[in-house]
């Protein structure tokens, strides 16, 4: 079930973060798993893709997102709350902020000029949240996905549930949407569930202004979401100085996995993802790990000390070996 969004910049020269997939937990696929009703289907189909179109613009102009956000359970040292700023002026003109305790980083991207102050490196755990969530996470169905029913629910919602199959592997899921307006309400992969509500418009589209995501029935993270249209910015906004060493990478190759064992399987059905965020060196040592959002604590550990071990072929910038901001992921079935 591939995952669309907008995201957002990082610094480029310095660290790349790959996405991750939402849902962290799933049970192994029975042999007998009934067949889909084509017609349920088409309909299901024809709700997701309703919600897509009145959530994406048809042209973005230049425009201003700013987001405040609230974390449930900070990690240590972290504060709860924070703040994202993404301006852009156009056409290769881009100005984003983030504030998040002692966090405070500019990126300024102007053509293919950049320049950035404050900390580097990789972003919190919340803040990797943001460029997923906002300005409004959107899925689409693939083959993977077989619709089991559609209901109506309470509050003016139409709620398709649908399994996400991949071989030994199936997850339970379920998308809501608002069929009179076709906004998407709500999105629960597994056991992660994001929910937007209090909508607005931009530009004929319409965008949540409030946003949370859960994980294992806990609130994870809230975000108040504006996004207006603004061309009016200082003449230097978007200014990039003529010292600034940092580049946009021409020639950008990834990192290739060499050697990541998996835990051994146990005896239960179920199953249960870790992701850690961390840097793969460019000797391809995977260093800096911090768990993300995990439905098992306990297992944290343990993941841990198994990614520690992984080895890859690092990541190359114009043929150089460079460091790889990354998520991975720890299957531990049966566990």
């Amino acid at each position: 079930m591939p995952i669309i969004n907008r995201p957002m910049l990082l610094p480029l020269a310095l660290v790349c973060v790959a996405g991750w997939a939402a849902a962290q937990t799933a049970i192994l696929r029975p042999d007998g798993s009934p067949p889909e009703d084509p017609v349920l289907r088409a309909e299901a189909v024809r709700l997701l893709e309703r919600a897509n179109r009145v959530s994406i613009p048809a042209v973005w102009p230049a425009n201003e997102m700013t987001l405040r956000f609230h974390v449930t359970s900070p990690a240590p040292g972290d504060p709860y709350d924070g703040e994202y700023v993404s301006s852009s002026g156009g056409a290769g003109l881009r100005r984003q902020h983030w504030h998040y305790g002692a966090y405070d980083h500019t990126l300024i991207r102007n053509g293919q000029r950049v320049s950035e102050t404050g900390p580097r490196g990789l972003p919190t755990a919340a803040m990797t949240l943001l460029p997923q969530l906002a300005p409004i996470y959107l899925i689409r169905f693939d083959n993977q996905d077989v619709i089991r029913s559609i209901r109506d629910a309470a509050e003016d919602a139409r709620c398709i549930q649908f399994d996400t199959i991949s071989g030994d592997r199936l997850q339970p899921n379920e998308i809501c949407v608002d069929p009179r307006n076709g906004w998407l309400l709500s999105v629960r992969t597994g056991d992660t569930l994001t929910r937007n509500s209090s909508f607005f418009p931009f530009q004929g589209a319409f965008f949540p202004g409030h946003i949370e995501r859960w994980s294992a029935g806990r609130k994870v993270i809230e975000i108040e979401e504006t996004l207006v249209p603004k061309n009016d910015y200082p003449e230097d906004y978007f200014t990039v100085p003529e010292n600034s060493t940092i580049y946009i990478c021409q020639q950008f190759r990834r990192a290739f996995e060499v050697n990541t064992p998996q835990p051994p399987a146990g005896s239960s059905i179920q199953i249960n993802d870790i992701r850690l965020q961390g840097l793969i060196d460019a000797s391809g040592r995977v260093i800096g790990l911090r768990p993300l959002d995990s439905a098992r604590p306990d297992l944290n550990e343990e993941a841990v000390k198994l990614v520690s071990t992984w080895t890859y072929q690092p990541a190359t910038c114009d043929g150089k070996p460079v460091i790889w901001g990354s998520t991975f992921t720890v299957e531990f079935k049966g566990r």
